[in-house]
């Protein structure tokens, strides 16, 4: 019979300190000169940032990119996951967490159609069901506190998610949805404002170009004109 290590036997404080004091050198090291912040007791693996990135007290990222100046905050557990520039995800935050069969599978157990390292005992050999699939959210989105982001969504750019939604449909841009699970609520802007926005794609613009335009990022109708400076 297959013997079963419990590994939390080896768990203790000390231990968990000096591994994210590991996991926090080796990033920010790696990421010398970008601005890397990595958080107290936080967890990160096959993960790549961009610049002025900062990840939250006791998290989880894993197999994720993030975009310039897009943050993560504590508490959450992001997997999967491609985060453009800007973005702001809020504290206790749940993007691609794993999916279970809902139809045609008899069983909603992991045990019954894949292989996982994590379960103590498998009846599969191999997996039968894709139960991880990347999430896709755009430039400029914010996610609100205690949100949940299933696996395989796109979120547009600019989009809000509220606080405590479910999110189980695409976003479009500039969309703002909400509730369990998430429905359409309105959008931020008119039309003419979000193609002039999309067209623009103000986030790629250099960190210059962005001090200088600075005050007109406090009014959309400012904005959207064409006296924008272009230094």
């Amino acid at each position: 019979m297959k013997a079963y290590l419990d590994s939390s036997f080896m768990m203790n404080p000390t231990g968990e300190y000096f591994k994210w004091l590991k996991c926090k050198s080796t990033y920010q090291l790696k990421n010398w000169g970008k601005h890397l912040r990595l958080g107290y007791l936080s967890v990160v693996s096959n993960t790549n940032f961009g610049r002025y990135n900062a990840i939250g007290s006791q998290c989880v990222v894993s197999n994720c990119t993030l975009g310039d100046f897009s943050y993560i905050n504590s508490y959450s557990y992001v997997l999967n996951t491609t985060i453009g520039r800007y973005c702001s995800i809020g504290p206790n935050v749940k993007i691609a967490p794993g999916k279970h069969p809902a139809s045609v599978f008899v069983s909603t157990h992991p045990v019954t159609f894949n292989n996982q390292g994590n379960l103590v005992k498998n009846y599969c050999s191999e997996s039968k069901f894709k139960n991880y699939q990347p999430v896709t959210i755009g430039n400029d989105v914010w996610v609100g506190a205690n949100s949940i982001i299933i696996d395989g969504i796109t979120i547009g750019n600019g989009a809000i998610i509220a606080a405590n939604s479910l999110v189980i449909k695409n976003v479009g841009a500039y969309e703002i949805v909400g509730g369990n699970p998430a429905k359409f609520i309105k959008k931020r802007f008119d039309e003419h404002q979000i193609q002039y926005l999309e067209e623009m794609q103000w986030w790629n613009k250099g960190e210059d170009w962005i001090q200088n335009n600075i005050s007109k990022f406090w009014n959309i109708e400012d904005f959207v004109e064409p006296n924008l400076v272009t230094v």
